[in-house]
């Protein structure tokens, strides 16, 4: 039987222990020598395809990862809670007032100021889940409790969720009913339409016809006007000089009877003297007339004087 050479299985336990410390140091060495904060977080509904070393993203940055997924029963008033457990690395998150590194005391203040968790598509394609932290302060928390020594983080509906929720919470069967009326209304409003068709097509085809006898009328009219234009031009011409004519005497006659009534016309002193020695003489008359009135015989005897 040989024996067994101590150097051979030095050398051999040797490397089994560096391999160990590499595997460690690769697979986990980034958590080895960098403190890590453990947060948990609790889902109502389904986190199907969210799988554990899923990304946890705070606006697209990967800041940790989903180390755990358990199932909570809670047989007194038979609730179910998903709480995953996640690991952040706080060296990805700076804090303005505050150098990065800083864990507990940083982590306490991003939840005073809103730090909230939800279900996010990491793929279109596998539909895998990822998790997805932002300050959120106007958002309502809702904390769960009952897991000591680890950090709890809000958790609020994805948008998938939101979406679900407000479909489930509308009357679709009422809707449909509305819209099973609305149809039938509108195959009601065709049927009737369809009815008065027939007799309003009819309707526009004699119309139609009258308006194209009417439209050959007035292509027999204009024709016509245009026959008698040619044919009584030259009349039509002398009507209108003769007419011409007479406008400008009229326009004469306007102007002459215009400058009889100026003002300062002396055919309108003329007139106005005429009437003034006219309504002499019709004054001398009257007098004469009374005078005969009171004394008959003045004809003979002629006015006695005075």
């Amino acid at each position: 039987m040989a024996t067994a050479r101590p150097a051979l299985v030095g050398a051999f336990v040797l490397s089994g222990l560096l391999l160990g410390v590499a595997a460690i140091l690769l697979f986990g060495g980034s958590r080895l020598f960098s403190p890590t904060v453990q947060a948990v977080v609790y889902f109502r509904g389904s986190v199907a395809n969210l799988e554990i070393g899923a990304p946890v993203t705070f606006r697209g940055v990967r800041v940790g990862l989903v180390t755990r997924i358990v199932v909570a029963l809670d047989m007194a008033d038979l609730t179910a809670r998903i709480p995953v457990y996640l690991d952040l690395d706080p060296s990805k998150i700076s804090l303005r007032d505050g150098g990065s590194g800083q864990t507990e005391a940083g982590f306490d203040r991003l939840l005073k100021a809103g730090l909230r968790a939800q279900l996010g598509m990491q793929s279109l394609v596998t539909g895998q889940l990822r998790i997805d932290l932002d300050l959120l302060p106007d958002t309502v928390a809702v904390m769960v409790g009952g897991n000591a020594g680890r950090n709890e983080i809000p958790s609020i509906p994805s948008k998938l969720q939101t979406i679900e929720s407000e479909i489930s919470e509308l009357p679709l069967k009422q809707i449909a009913e509305n819209a099973n009326l609305a149809l039938i209304a509108v195959l009601r409003m065709a049927d009737a339409l369809q009815a008065r068709v027939g007799p309003m097509a009819d309707s526009l085809r004699q119309t139609s016809d009258a308006a194209r006898v009417a439209l050959n009328d007035v292509d027999r009219l204009a024709i016509e006007g245009r026959r008698q234009l040619v044919v009584n031009g030259d009349e039509l011409g002398r009507l209108l000089a003769s007419s011409d004519r007479t406008v400008r005497d009229a326009e004469s006659m306007l102007a002459s009877l215009k400058e009889m009534t100026a003002p300062n016309s002396p055919m309108r002193n003329d007139f106005h003297a005429a009437l003034r020695d006219l309504a002499a003489s019709a004054g001398s008359l009257r007098g004469f007339t009374r005078e005969i009135e009171r004394n008959p015989g003045a004809i003979l005897t002629g006015r006695a004087a005075k």
